[in-house]
C-alpha cells in the first residue's frame, strides 16, 4: 500500500476535493480539470462531485413537462448519479448548466459532401465549428478521388484522398488545443484505390503526420474472404467526374500490410463494415450509417451524434467479495431505466446547443442514444468470477441479454409517454437482425407502441470517466494492479496509480500485500487475447451500436498472432477490433514493468544488442541509376521485420564501393538493433550528390544514400523493382522542356548519358560546351 500516490490539501488542491477522493490524486485532478463547474473567469465553483451531481440532475430534469415532474426526476437523476452509479459522457458532466456555449454530445459524424476542393474545405469549416463547442468528429474519405485521377485545374492530376488527411488533422489540433484536445476519426473503404497509402500515412519516423486523428479501414466480407482464399481483390472508385478507376491487388499482401502496421503502431484500426451495416437498426429513412465516432463505438449517419452515458456495473453487487455475492438486479434495473430517460432528456436539453443546424435535425430525428457500461472487470472480481473463464463468458451473456431487454423496454415506455422517434418505420425497423433477436413479448410491445430511440446501447472506452469513478474501464479487465497513467489534458502529466478495488479488498480482509490477492484479480496482460475477443463478441450480440475495447498484447507477440485475433473477431461477429502491443508506441497506460524500464532509461542511453542474423531470409533486389553508376540494393526480412540491406555499385572505384558497402552494413546493424526502417529512410532521403538522376518511372534519385532510401521505401510498400531509366538521347540547345525518351533520339540530337536535374532549382541540366548548365537558373558545374 505504500506505493499509492496520495496528495493533501497542502499540494494546492481544495481540501474538500482531496478528502472526498481520499487523497487519490488522479481522481482529484480529473474532477477539477475536466468536470467541475467553473465561472466565466475560469475559477472552480464546485469542490466535490456531490455539487456536480446536483447540477447535472437538475439541468437534465429541467426538460420535463411540469415543475412537479422536474423535481421528481431531478431527485431520481441525482440517485442515478450519486456514488458514480451512472457516469454521463464527459460533455454532459461539463456542459449541463455551463455558462459557456458548449454541446453536451460527445461526437458527430461530418460527411464530405462532394469530391471537390469546396467539399473538402466545407468539411474543415463544419469540423472547426464542431470542435469549438466541444464535439469530436468522425469522417470517411472514400468519397474523394484517388491519387492520379484527373482534376479540372492546373494540377492536372489529383494528389489523392490521403493527401488531405493532414489538413483534417491540423484542423482538429488547431481548434482543439485550448483546454480540451480535439478528437477525430478518419476511415476509408478497403476497396478504395488509396487504401495502401492510407494504411501507411502515419509511418513517418516521428509520427507527426495525421497525429490528431485515429484512423480505421472499413473491411468488407468480400475482402476477408479473398484473404482467406488467397485471391486477388479489386480496388475501385467511380463518380461522374473521373469515371471508373479499377486495379487489382493481392488480398493477402494488403492484409499483411494492415496487420504489420497494427502490430507496429496499433493503427489503423479495423472495422468489419458489412457486420456493422447488417446489424444496424437504422438503415432506412436517411439514418444509414457512413462511418463511426472517434472511438468507434457508435456508427453514425451524416451529422448523427453520440449521446453517451455509462452504467457503472461494479456498483451493483450485493455482498461484494463474499462467497454469496450476487448482482443487485432491483437497483441495476432501476439505474438502466433512469439512464434511458436521462439520455433521452439530454437530446431535448441540447437541442439548441449543437454546433450546426443539420446536427440538431439528425439528433432529434433518430433520437439515437448510447447507454454504455463500465466497471465490468471490477464487477466480476466482486462476484468472485475470474475474467478469463467460461463462467465469466456465460455470466456476461446472461447479464447483457437481460440488460438489453430492460433498456429496450424502457424506450417503449418513453414512446408511449412522449412518442416514437420521428423517423420510426415499424416495418423497416423490424428488418434489423438485432431487433429480430429480441424476445417475442418485447417485439409485440414495439409493434404496438414503437420506440423512443432508433438505437440505444453501446460500450465506450470510458477513460476519464472510469478514472473519476475509480473503476475498471468499459468492458475491459483490470488493466494492472499498479500502473503509470500519462495525460496531456490534466494539470499533471503522469500519475502513479494503484487500482482502487485492490485497496478495497485489502482493507476488507485486513491484508498487507497484493501478493495475498485471490486469482480473480487477473489483469489485462495475463489474459489470452483470443479470450478477450470471445468476451467482446459475446457482449456484441446484445449491443445495437458497437464496442470500443482494446486487446492488450505482450511486446513479443508476432504479426501472425495479431492476424489470428482479427480473423477471430470477424468470424465471431465483432464490429471492430483494436489491438495494442505493449511498447508499440507511447500509450496512456503503462504497466509497472514498462514504467520501470522507461525510468531506468531516463538520463542515459539505452544499450542495444543487435539480434543475430537469421539463417533464412526473404527479400528483393532493386537496380537503380545514380551519378556513380548502377546501384544494386538488396533488402531482406524475416518474420520480425527488415533485417539487412546490401548495397553494391556495379562499376565504380574501390573507395566508392567500400563506402556503399559500409552504408549497407550500418543499416543492417541498425535494423537488427530495433531501429525502425522509416527512421533510417528519413535520415537518408534527399541527401544530395553532384547530379540528380531521373528514373524511368519519374522518381528522382539525388545520391547513393537517397537511392538506398527509395529502395527501402518501395520495399515497405510492397513494390516491385524500380525500373532503370535507359540511356536517352539529348542535345545541347533544346532547352529545359526536353522530354527524355528511353532508347531513342530526342529531336535528332546527339545522345546524352542520362537525364539530370539541377541541384539548385530542379530544372533540367543541358550538356553544352563540355559542361552541364541549367537553362532555368543558370547553374553551371564548371563555375
Amino acid at each position: 500500500m505504500e506505493r499509492v500516490e496520495h496528495v493533501s490539501a497542502g499540494a494546492g488542491l481544495p481540501k474538500e476535493t482531496v478528502e472526498f477522493f481520499e487523497g487519490d490524486e488522479l481522481r482529484v485532478r480529473v474532477f477539477l480539470d475536466k468536470y467541475a463547474l467553473r465561472d466565466l473567469d475560469g475559477r472552480v465553483v464546485e469542490r466535490t462531485p456531490v455539487e456536480m451531481w446536483r447540477r447535472v440532475a437538475r439541468e437534465i430534469a429541467s426538460v420535463e413537462r411540469s415543475p412537479e415532474l422536474q423535481r421528481e426526476w431531478g431527485e431520481r437523476f441525482y440517485w442515478l448519479l450519486q456514488d458514480f452509479k451512472f457516469i454521463p459522457g464527459g460533455r454532459i458532466l461539463f456542459g449541463a448548466g455551463q455558462p459557456r456555449r458548449a454541446t453536451l454530445l460527445n461526437c458527430y459524424v461530418i460527411p464530405i459532401k462532394e469530391d471537390s476542393i469546396e467539399g473538402i474545405f466545407e468539411w474543415c469549416k463544419e469540423a472547426a465549428r464542431t470542435y469549438s463547442l466541444g464535439g469530436g468528429v468522425g469522417t470517411d474519405i472514400s468519397r474523394l478521388r484517388p491519387k492520379g485521377a484527373p482534376v479540372n485545374n492546373a494540377a492536372l492530376y489529383s494528389t489523392g484522398s490521403v493527401s488531405f488527411m493532414d489538413l483534417f488533422s491540423m484542423t482538429t489540433g488547431t481548434i482543439g488545443q485550448a483546454g480540451r484536445r480535439g478528437a477525430l476519426m478518419i476511415t476509408i473503404a478497403v476497396d478504395h484505390p488509396d487504401v495502401e497509402d492510407f494504411i501507411e500515412v502515419k509511418n513517418d519516423p516521428e509520427r507527426q503526420k495525421v497525429k490528431y486523428a485515429n484512423i480505421s479501414v472499413r473491411l468488407t466480407d468480400e475482402f476477408m474472404e479473398a484473404v482467406q482464399k488467397g485471391e486477388r481483390f479489386k480496388l475501385r472508385f467511380e463518380n461522374e467526374v473521373v469515371g471508373r478507376i479499377e486495379r487489382e491487388v493481392d488480398a493477402r499482401q494488403l492484409w499483411e500490410k494492415l496487420i504489420r502496421n497494427a502490430w507496429a503502431s496499433a493503427e489503423p484500426g479495423l472495422l468489419f463494415w458489412d457486420t456493422i451495416k447488417r446489424e444496424s437498426t437504422t438503415e432506412y429513412n436517411g439514418m444509414n450509417v457512413i462511418t463511426t465516432n472517434p472511438c468507434s463505438e457508435i456508427p453514425l449517419e451524416p451529422y448523427g451524434a453520440c449521446c453517451l452515458g455509462n452504467v457503472n456495473l461494479s456498483q451493483f453487487v450485493k455482498g461484494a467479495f463474499e462467497p454469496d455475492a450476487r448482482v443487485d438486479w432491483d437497483q441495476l434495473e432501476r439505474a438502466l431505466r433512469y439512464a434511458v430517460r436521462f439520455l433521452d432528456n439530454v437530446l431535448d436539453y441540447n437541442a439548441d446547443r449543437h454546433p450546426l443546424p443539420p446536427q440538431r435535425e439528425a439528433s432529434l430525428r433518430s433520437r439515437r442514444i448510447g447507454v454504455g457500461f463500465t466497471g465490468l472487470g471490477d464487477m466480476l472480481v466482486k462476484l468472485n468470477i475470474k475474467y478469463d473463464s467460461d463462467e465469466a463468458v456465460e455470466f456476461v451473456d446472461r447479464l447483457f441479454h437481460r440488460i438489453k431487454h430492460v433498456v429496450y423496454d424502457e424506450s417503449v415506455n418513453l414512446a408511449i409517454e412522449k412518442g416514437a422517434f420521428p423517423a420510426f418505420d415499424l416495418e423497416q425497423h423490424l428488418k434489423s437482425p438485432f431487433v429480430q433477436r429480441l424476445d417475442r413479448a418485447l417485439l409485440r410491445r414495439i409493434e404496438a407502441h414503437g420506440l423512443r430511440n432508433a438505437a440505444l446501447l453501446t460500450v465506450p472506452p470510458v477513460g476519464s470517466g472510469s478514472a473519476l469513478a475509480g473503476c475498471s474501464s468499459g468492458i475491459e479487465p483490470i488493466f494492472s494492479l499498479h500502473y503509470v497513467r500519462k495525460s496531456k489534458s490534466l494539470s499533471k502529466d503522469e500519475f502513479d496509480v494503484y487500482h482502487p478495488l485492490v485497496r478495497q479488498y485489502l482493507r476488507k480482509f485486513n491484508l498487507k500485500s497484493e501478493k495475498e490477492l485471490p486469482p480473480v484479480f487477473v489483469t489485462a496482460h495475463e489474459i489470452e487475447p483470443e479470450f478477450r475477443v470471445r468476451m467482446q463478441a459475446t457482449i456484441q450480440k446484445h449491443i445495437d451500436h458497437a464496442i470500443s475495447s482494446t486487446v492488450n498484447l505482450p511486446e513479443h507477440i508476432t504479426p501472425e498472432e495479431v492476424a489470428k485475433i482479427y480473423f477471430l473477431g470477424w468470424k465471431l461477429g465483432c464490429k471492430g477490433i483494436t489491438v495494442y502491443r505493449e511498447g508499440a508506441r507511447e500509450g496512456i497506460l503503462l504497466t509497472e514493468r514498462k514504467a520501470k524500464e522507461a525510468k531506468a532509461g531516463e538520463g542515459r542511453r539505452a544499450v542495444r544488442t543487435p539480434r543475430p542474423r537469421p539463417k533464412v531470409v526473404r527479400g528483393k533486389t532493386y537496380r537503380m541509376k545514380t551519378e556513380m553508376g548502377h546501384l544494386y540494393v538488396t533488402i531482406n526480412e524475416d518474420d520480425e521485420g527488415l533485417v539487412e540491406v546490401f548495397a553494391n555499385l556495379g562499376k565504380s572505384g574501390s573507395s566508392a564501393m567500400a563506402f556503399t558497402e559500409a552504408i549497407g552494413r550500418l543499416i543492417s546493424l541498425a535494423l537488427r538493433s530495433g531501429v525502425k526502417p522509416t527512421a533510417i529512410i528519413d535520415e537518408l532521403s534527399l541527401i544530395r550528390g553532384l547530379r540528380p538522376v531521373v528514373q524511368e518511372d519519374g522518381k528522382v534519385v539525388f545520391s547513393v544514400p537517397d537511392a538506398i532510401a527509395k529502395a527501402m521505401e518501395e520495399y515497405l510498400k510492397g513494390g516491385e523493382q524500380l525500373a532503370l531509366l535507359e540511356e536517352v538521347k539529348g542535345a545541347p540547345g533544346p532547352g529545359p522542356g526536353l522530354k527524355p525518351r528511353p532508347g531513342g533520339a530526342a529531336n535528332g540530337h546527339e545522345p546524352r548519358r542520362e537525364a539530370e536535374l539541377c541541384p539548385s532549382c530542379g530544372g533540367l541540366l543541358i550538356f553544352t560546351n563540355g559542361c552541364y548548365v541549367c537553362g532555368d537558373c543558370g547553374f553551371s558545374e564548371c563555375d
